[in-house]
């Protein structure tokens, strides 16, 4: 039996709606998600009362559902998020972008700023802590746009209502101030809330009718990666359009805009990269290769925290390419990048291993055997949490990896999460029983056990207390 999945198994109609889903949202859904939007368009379909996929199908294709495409969106998004994601963004914006954008606006205090995909409001609510926190700012008129496709993830965020794993993250003053316990859940404080406008919008369709003409800060995190190279050089030719001249642009720790476009440049922040117009950036030679990312746990909308970037200092680089190609020899690819990262590894040169799957990651972000290795590397290097973000980012892009999934399991049990644990050795006993499991070539084998071992050690974990 072929290890591959065959997409001809899927009905037609689901091909169909897959280009349809595309097209509206700019969603580009891999192949090992085909079967989630299978089950997500039967039950649709069966709550509407149509007969079959093909009426589904057919109905959303002419427009005959209103409000369908924003419940069908909302059902193929994963929405777990959490305040202070990616902590490394947020000590360069706090300690970095603020007080250069104080510098700038000192003439006006007037501060706006865009979550251009805010899902459930752990991003927005982030940045409005940060500026709330910041006593320069007291007395300034600033304010937070969040936008998202997902109009019940909007609702979600404007009650400001989360759960202990969302808010983890916060650091305890800043928990103790601005939070209230409301049963099992916390609320954000309504004077924060008040800061922030919650607007549906979908950027696979500009124009887009936003309130400002310019923004000094866009989060634009984890959005792109979903998108082609077409759509991804469209928004971001629209943010950079609305992205003040003093503005600065964050995306996903997976994500660059290298070969994207040729507006906004990369500003090395230490520890991870932001973009700015070229005017306001320091006087920095433009990246000639792919910008270095931040360790590839953010890949999917609204997935869980990523861990503490702690990746073993590095020389100082004159420009903000992590790996600059010596000479007139061509640029690996990802995957030969991806093999190189893992000889390092099986050799235990673990900062080689980092530096070769983060330039595996810029160049492929959508690659689920990167994001596999990038959760090895994390769970090494004892970022337990880290590790379970770039696995679950690896799953998102396919479901069927029945290794990652064994992987994830284990993390999941030593962070005490054992609830969680149980149901994800489940489904890997569940998926390799029905003879499913895709391998990872690279990884088979040599860091991860093979289909049969990985089944082996799925049923000895439930079985064990």
């Amino acid at each position: 039996m072929s290890d591959l999945p065959d997409e001809s198994r899927e009905p037609r109609e689901i091909a169909e709606l897959a280009e349809l889903v595309r097209r509206e949202t700019g969603s580009d859904l891999p192949a090992g998600r085909l079967g989630v939007l299978r089950d997500t368009a039967e039950r649709r379909r069966r709550a509407l009362g149509l007969a079959d996929l093909e009426a589904y199908v057919a109905a959303l294709a002419a427009g005959s559902l209103p409000g369908e495409w924003q419940r069908l969106a909302t059902r193929l998004t994963i929405k777990e998020s959490s305040f202070f994601r990616v902590p490394q963004q947020w000590e360069r914006i706090r300690t970095k972008v603020l007080p250069e954008l104080l510098h700038a606006r000192a003439a006006n205090r007037r501060l706006r700023c865009w979550s251009a995909a805010c899902a459930a409001g752990e991003e927005p609510g982030t940045l409005a802590l940060l500026l709330a926190d910041a006593p320069a700012l007291a007395g300034w008129d600033w304010s937070i746009l969040a936008t998202d496709l997902d109009v019940e993830a909007l609702a979600e965020a404007g009650r400001g209502l989360y759960g202990e794993r969302a808010i983890a993250g916060v650091p305890p003053p800043l928990r103790e101030t601005w939070f209230r316990r409301r049963g099992s859940l916390w609320e954000l404080d309504p004077r924060l809330r008040a800061r922030i406008a919650y607007r549906p919008l979908n950027l696979a369709r500009p124009p887009w009718l936003l309130p400002e003409e310019a923004f000094d800060l866009v989060l634009l995190r984890n959005v792109l990666i979903y998108f082609r190279p077409e759509l991804q050089r469209l928004v971001v030719e629209r943010v950079a359009d609305r992205l003040a001249p003093e503005g600065w642009l964050f995306l996903g720790g997976s994500e660059t805009l290298w070969r994207v476009q040729e507006r906004l440049v990369a500003v090395d922040l230490g520890d991870c990269f932001a973009y700015r117009h070229e005017g306001a950036a320091p006087a920095a030679p433009r990246a000639r290769g792919p910008a270095r990312t931040a360790r590839a746990a953010n890949t999917a909308k609204a997935r869980p925290a990523d861990g503490p970037d702690r990746r073993p200092a590095a020389a100082p680089s004159p420009a903000p390419a992590a790996l600059p190609v010596p000479g007139p020899h061509p640029p690996a690819s990802a995957r030969e990048q991806l093999a190189a990262a893992v000889r390092h590894l099986e050799a235990d040169r673990l900062r080689e291993a980092e530096r070769e799957t983060e330039a595996a990651l810029a160049l492929d972000p959508a690659d689920p055997e990167a994001h596999v290795l990038a959760g090895l590397l994390c769970d090494l290097g004892g970022r337990a949490d880290g590790a379970v973000a770039a696995l679950r980012a690896a799953l998102y892009l396919e479901p069927g990896l029945a290794q990652a999934r064994l992987f994830l399991a284990g993390c999941l049990r030593r962070l005490g999460e054992t609830a969680h644990a149980e149901r994800q050795f489940r489904e890997v006993v569940a998926t390799l029983e029905r003879g499913g499991g895709r391998r990872l070539p690279l990884l088979d084998g040599r860091l991860l056990p093979d289909l049969g071992e990985t089944l082996r050690r799925a049923r000895a974990a439930l079985q064990s207390p």
